[in-house]
């Protein structure tokens, strides 16, 4: 099962499954995967189910969403892909 790991300043590192068809990351605590960081956006992308695997897309947030080094709109993630929100960053896992 595809997920995220991500590692909260200060703690250990957690394991997202990502279960749900549409994922949202963000600084609102209503987001799936919240994050304490006034750098992103209160809702600043989302991974979508799709074609076996997720894509990745800003949700027009002020800084931009990257994808190992790389500001994307939309992406098709691979296994490993380093997702940068922010100051944070979480890595992808197909499986």
């Amino acid at each position: 099962m595809a997920h995220l790991l991500f590692t909260p300043p200060g703690k250990a590192q957690v394991r997202l499954h990502l279960v749900k068809d549409v994922f949202v990351i963000g600084r609102s605590p209503d987001c799936d995967l919240p994050l304490d960081d006034t750098v992103s956006s209160r809702r600043h992308c989302q991974l979508r189910a799709w074609a076996g695997s997720h894509l990745l897309e800003d949700l027009s947030s002020k800084n931009g969403t990257f994808v190992n080094g790389e500001r994307i709109t939309s992406r098709q993630l691979a296994d490993g892909d380093l997702i940068s929100v922010g100051d944070r960053q979480v890595v992808y896992k197909a499986r």
